[in-house]
């Protein structure tokens, strides 16, 4: 019988200092664990309430946990640093990123690396969106035609066209492309509801 391969990996706030990620990195390396994650948040998924020395050593380090970097640019940094770990975003969304910048981003990344990275893609949350205005409305319709822009902009061979409800592309130019074909990103989906599952 063929047991299934376990993978592990360890997710990074991307809202605490550099030097914290790059550690962080370093002890998921040492600890031979196979991918390093980056979450995509304008305010971090940890509460200010919660935000306290006595909870958190990283809060010695800043005053809030908001404090939050890109994650394309903490990953392109940590890129040269990741040795044979995947790196990864979970998740980012349609919403606030066009889905053919994701592809250029994460084709690029793939340069930067010695496996594919992976872009996991999800349907957003609220906290950021709305509080910069963000359209967050039909978000699983938003992120299935948006699968059909990254699947037409990292197969592209040529200009692509695309003319969707929310997205269009009129010969649109895609030449990047990964350094071999083994380090194509990958598409993974963050999916809780029932048509986002389906």
């Amino acid at each position: 019988m063929t047991r299934p391969r376990v993978s592990a990996g360890i997710v990074w706030s991307t809202s605490a200092p550099i030097p914290a990620g790059r550690a962080q990195l370093g002890l998921a390396r040492a600890g031979g664990l196979d991918s390093f994650w980056a979450v995509d948040h304008l305010i971090s998924p940890f509460p200010k309430a919660v935000w306290d020395p006595d909870f958190t050593f990283l809060a010695k380090k800043t005053s809030t946990p908001d404090e939050a970097y890109d994650f394309a640019t903490m990953l392109g940094h940590l890129a040269g640093k990741a040795g044979r770990m995947r790196l990864g975003v979970g998740v980012t969304d349609p919403h606030r990123r066009h889905p053919a910048l994701l592809a250029q981003t994460f084709l690029t990344l793939s340069h930067l690396t010695k496996r594919a990275p992976i872009l996991a893609l999800g349907a957003g949350e609220r906290e950021n969106l709305d509080p910069y205005g963000i359209e967050h409305s039909q978000p699983v319709s938003r992120v299935e035609e948006a699968l059909q822009v990254l699947r037409a902009c990292l197969d592209a061979d040529g200009s692509v066209d695309f003319d969707g409800k929310f997205f269009q592309l009129d010969k649109a130019v895609m030449d990047l492309r990964p350094p071999r074909p083994d380090r194509a990103p990958q598409l993974w989906l963050g999916a809780n509801g029932p048509r986002m599952l389906a």
